[in-house]
């Protein structure tokens, strides 16, 4: 949370990632319930007729385009999940576009394409991952330490040792 708000961010998420993705993250959890993660439900983007066919017809089109076939026709566009096929971003990015929000954190590689492909320069999304969002926070020049985020860091990054080591260099070797 203090990365985010050294951004001065307010982070929101979309109810289907809050509900089915990220629900065993007990500290999402915390965060969520303590009300510091605002969650976004389909009922405030998705107002009248017209908005539910247009998400519909962005769903599916997404969906295909992402994970290269159809989406199965038994099933609803707003419960179905399947972790391997990246409904949050796809279900998420076009909360932000309707919503407003010009900002959308994910280390998800469809997020970028999905920003790219289907929001135009008016509705336009800048995705950052989390390496994105800690070398912005030092180019601002934020009161982030590497004692800050390494928890952070090392969690979320376990698998990427040179992004590791780029932000280990930035905020230790930078600072001497």
């Amino acid at each position: 949370m203090r990365i985010l708000n050294e951004m001065e961010m307010q982070p929101v998420m979309h109810e289907f990632v809050a509900e089915t993705e990220l629900c065993q993250n007990r500290y999402l959890v915390q965060l969520l319930q303590s009300g510091q993660i605002m969650i976004v439900r389909y009922e405030d983007y998705l107002c009248s007729d017209m908005d539910k066919e247009e998400y519909k017809e962005y769903f599916l089109d997404a969906y295909e385009r992402s994970n290269v076939y159809e989406f199965p026709d038994n099933e609803d566009i707003y419960e179905y999940s399947d972790r391997r096929e990246s409904l949050g971003e796809i279900r998420s990015l076009y909360m932000a576009m309707k919503k407003g929000y010009h900002y959308f954190m994910s280390d998800d590689g469809h997020s970028k394409f999905l920003a790219k492909n289907y929001f135009s320069s008016k509705h336009a999304i800048e995705v950052n991952s989390l390496y994105d969002v800690l070398v912005k926070c030092k180019e601002r020049g934020t009161e982030l330490t590497w004692k800050d985020i390494n928890p952070t860091v090392s969690n979320a990054m376990n698998k990427r040792q040179n992004k590791i080591e780029s932000l280990k260099e930035l905020y230790i070797i930078q600072n001497e």
